[in-house]
């Protein structure tokens, strides 16, 4: 098990979130924090990246569908990126694919 940080910083399209390790059960509730300590002025966009996450449980998935919830709440727009293709793939088998703006890559991120 890897642990999970959780690193925040400033993007031109809003905020990121960048999330490395395992994200599950013992410590979803990090990533619901985090986003909600991070102040978001409506209309700018809330960058998740997933590119060094490890593993995503359910709990994870339900801790991105919390945090997106809560963006959409502050008039802000949620977009993960470089989500690895175990997580895409639970993403895309429970339907949560159509719901989540997915993007390959942050490096090219300028905007939602």
């Amino acid at each position: 098990m890897k642990p999970l940080t959780i690193t925040t910083s400033h993007v031109p399209a809003g905020l990121a979130l960048e999330v490395t390790g395992d994200l599950d059960y013992t410590n979803a509730q990090r990533l619901r924090h985090a986003a909600q300590e991070a102040v978001l002025p409506p209309g700018r966009c809330l960058v998740v990246d997933l590119s060094e996450l490890g593993f995503c449980d359910s709990s994870g998935i339900t801790a991105l569908i919390a945090v997106r919830n809560q963006a959409v709440a502050a008039g802000s727009e949620m977009i993960l990126v470089a989500v690895p293709a175990g997580t895409r793939r639970l993403l895309r088998m429970t339907g949560l694919d159509q719901v989540f703006d997915m993007r390959d890559g942050p490096r090219s991120l300028t905007g939602p």
